[in-house]
């Protein structure tokens, strides 16, 4: 389900994630990292193991078309138990109480929501994270009574910061999301927008550091500097550990790759190698 030349390049046991591992997404405006959300959930379901998706920046629509293209049908994985879906965007700010959305009993209905809608004017930010956390645990833990190996998919926690909660606030509620993975024998994964303009945001450009420290992979998509390509989408570096935002980073092998998405598949091929079909 996954993209072989991915799984080639990151060598993971069995295509999965190790256990009590924290790969770190990032992309930015002009190169979107959507794909390897994907890669990772596919790899989990084909191994029939758990997969806790909570969606903070698109509905489950989104992800269930995607999948579809790639040849999986989340939808009959959210039936069956193996995926579940936590709607963490229509109530994310008190400005959608009230929303009807997301449905009752529907194909589409998320597993659970985050609903920071219905709290009251003296609840903290701690208070909201604290009150999600524990509908992400419910999940975990019922995981991890069936030995499942978990994996946990934030997509993505950059939307809590520019939602209002706190830059230390949201550290540790990700740094318990962490502990919690550790916990189950599972692993997270973890999207941010890291664009270049956002260092001049002292507050975003410190939140991108933080993630990043405790990961164990830095997934890096970002766009190609000579521009658009009709044969190349773009380019991902894969980083090992905190290592490569520390002084010696000079010393960390990076292997960086290209990229170029098609409808059902995403190709990787080293970086001046073009591919004209997939």
């Amino acid at each position: 389900m996954g993209y072989p030349t991915l799984d080639a390049a990151l060598a993971f046991p069995n295509n999965l994630l190790p256990s009590e591992s924290h790969i770190v997404i990032t992309d930015c405006l002009n190169a979107n990292a959507n794909f390897l959300i994907h890669h990772f959930i596919g790899n989990q379901l084909k191994a029939d193991r758990k997969v806790i998706l909570v969606g903070l920046s698109q509905i489950f629509n989104h992800y269930f078309h995607i999948g579809r293209k790639l040849g999986i049908n989340l939808q009959a994985y959210k039936q069956s138990g193996l995926l579940c879906f936590i709607d963490g965007l229509t109530h994310l700010n008190p400005y959608a109480q009230g929303s009807p959305y997301p449905p009752a009993k529907t194909p589409t209905t998320p597993t659970s929501v985050l609903d920071a809608s219905s709290s009251n004017n003296n609840d903290t930010t701690m208070d909201v994270l604290k009150s999600f956390y524990d509908v992400i645990e419910l999940q975990v833990s019922a995981a991890t009574k069936e030995n499942q190996h978990p994996l946990l998919v934030l997509d993505d926690a950059s939307v809590l910061l520019m939602s209002g909660f706190g830059l230390e606030a949201v550290q540790r509620f990700i740094q318990k999301l962490k502990v919690m993975m550790s916990r189950a024998d599972g692993a997270l994964v973890t999207v941010i927008h890291a664009d270049e303009q956002g260092t001049e945001d002292l507050e975003q450009d410190a939140f991108c550091r933080m993630v990043m420290m405790n990961a164990s992979h830095v997934l890096q998509v970002e766009a190609l500097n000579s521009g658009l390509a009709r044969d190349v989408h773009g380019q991902l570096s894969i980083l090992h550990g905190a290592q490569q935002i520390l002084p010696n980073a000079s010393a960390t092998v990076v292997q960086s790759m290209h990229f170029k998405i098609a409808d059902n598949n995403v190709e990787f091929f080293a970086k001046g190698i073009s591919k004209g079909v997939l």
